[in-house]
């Protein structure tokens, strides 16, 4: 098993086209927010949390960013990288019930800026975070989180819906073979629930339980590969950009996030 003190998680923020970077007095750098995964602790949930921390704003997820990688003293340390936007107090407050946590106000960070793509890239201390930032797209106008039922045992609807928690999407869309999971979600983070077949298309950031049978995820530019969250982002020219998250602890990581 690998070391938690290589394994950490974090969050690319962005807000009406800036990007949130922090400064860290213990380093005395700039960087994006991001902290060790703890133990027990999904990869998505780790990177949530140390946001929060760090930048003392409520966040949701939406999808997978990318990896960076530098050489420490117990081996090389794996940062997993997530896309994120600000929320609402009361959709924050159904993301820690989802979650079963309080806020979070533990902070090593002494200033946070959230300025435009080229002045995060000239603020970031390292060239990793800087290749992120460059990268990024526009926030998506509509979210798709999907998931098959079928993958997620009984006794792992919990952590499931702990690491959907973090995505905090408005509404549930559910085929009948997923109903179960979608009630137990709904209860947990109070989110609406409807029939598949009242999906009209894209609207806000939502959820889709069901078998790949039952919904069309070529358009989303789908291809499931494994068990988890598959998160597509729909910008406002139908571009999507796919990526798929665990919603089991760590270490049970995909090859594809490493």
């Amino acid at each position: 098993m690998a070391s938690l003190r290589t394994k950490a998680a974090g969050v690319v923020l962005q807000d009406e086209g800036c990007v949130a970077v922090v400064h860290r007095g213990l380093y005395k750098d700039w960087s994006l927010p991001k902290g060790q995964i703890e133990e027990g602790e999904s990869v998505a949930h780790c990177a949530l949390r140390e946001a929060e921390e760090e930048t003392g704003l409520s966040l949701r997820l939406l999808g997978f960013l990318g990896s960076t990688f530098y050489p420490t003293r117990f081996g090389e340390k794996s940062v997993f990288y997530f896309s994120g936007e600000k929320i609402p107090p009361l959709l924050a407050s159904k993301v820690q019930k989802g979650l079963g946590t309080k806020r979070w106000k533990d902070s090593e960070t002494e200033e946070i800026r959230i300025v435009g793509k080229e002045e995060a890239i000239k603020l970031l201390s390292y060239n990793a975070d800087r290749n992120l930032v460059s990268t990024l797209l526009p926030l998506p106008s509509s979210a798709l989180f999907w998931a098959n039922p079928d993958l997620v045992p009984p006794s792992s609807m919990l952590s499931f819906s702990r690491t959907l928690s973090c995505f905090a999407p408005e509404r549930i869309f559910f085929s009948p073979s997923s109903l179960s999971l979608a009630s137990f979600y709904s209860k947990l983070c109070s989110t609406p629930i409807a029939p598949l077949k009242r999906f009209k298309g894209p609207e806000g950031r939502f959820l889709v339980l069901s078998r790949e049978s039952e919904f069309d995820l070529k358009k989303f530019a789908v291809a499931p590969e494994g068990p988890g969250i598959y998160c597509s982002q729909i910008g406002r020219d139908g571009l999507c950009s796919v990526s798929v998250v665990p919603f089991s602890p760590f270490p049970k990581l995909p090859k594809r996030l490493y």
